[in-house]
């Protein structure tokens, strides 16, 4: 009897620590070699998606792999995706960007990198967008990302994109960096997205300052 007294006396208290230390909800951390995995989602404290790392994001964007950003009302923020490859023929087709969206919209910042064949461009696009979407525009993203096939996706498009007033679209205010003609370009566009200013240097090394009408016209150059 008193073997058992004193086992009980020592098996108790250790059974109520482990108790405790079991379900204290207390985070653990695993260390590993190497994972493979097609999708991460890191979530806040309160379970709710923020970053999502994948390796492709289907249907509309498969063959991106990155990061996409959700903001706490649960809407894309913005995301860093890349792609590259080569065709059949040998020709590159590879791009890379970094996104901020405006709330609830698209992008209206992007460094971005696009290669396709021997057209290449590199640069900031600054771009200004409605504080809110139209019906049309609400309309035509959700026919556009639910498109089962790219060539549905560019029909949805032109279709959508003869219909949506210019007011509603983005307009590019400013892009900074390397155009498909090889000139470095610093290009500012009025609120209706028309180049009005270009500073460039040419893809012989030659630098002007161009001036331009709302029709995209050259109305004065100032040159060395």
């Amino acid at each position: 009897m008193r073997l058992l007294k004193l086992h009980a006396a020592v098996s108790t208290p250790l059974l109520i620590m482990l108790s405790v230390a079991a379900f204290s909800g207390r985070p653990t951390s695993n260390q590993f070699e190497e994972i493979t995995v097609g999708k991460i989602t890191v979530v806040d404290s309160t379970g709710r998606a923020r970053v999502i790392l994948a390796g492709g994001f289907p249907p509309r964007r498969a063959e991106l792999a990155g990061l996409l950003f959700i903001n706490e009302d649960g809407h894309e923020a913005g995301g860093l995706v890349y792609r590259g490859t080569r065709d059949t023929t040998g020709e590159i087709h590879a791009g890379a960007i970094l996104t901020f969206d405006q709330y609830r919209n698209d992008q209206i910042v992007a460094l971005q990198y696009d290669h396709s064949g021997s057209r290449k461009r590199q640069g900031l696009t600054i771009q200004e967008r409605p504080d809110t979407l139209s019906d049309i525009l609400k309309e035509a993203y959700r026919a556009i990302e639910t498109a089962p096939t790219a060539e549905l996706r560019d029909s949805l498009t032109r279709h959508y994109m003869a219909r949506i007033p210019p007011e509603d679209l983005p307009a590019r205010r400013l892009f900074l960096g390397r155009d498909f003609a090889r000139a470095s370009v610093v290009t500012l566009s009025d609120p209706a997205g028309r180049p009005r200013l270009r500073m460039e240097v040419d893809s012989l090394g030659t630098a002007s300052i161009a001036f331009l009408d709302e029709s995209g016209r050259v109305v004065r150059v100032i040159s060395p």
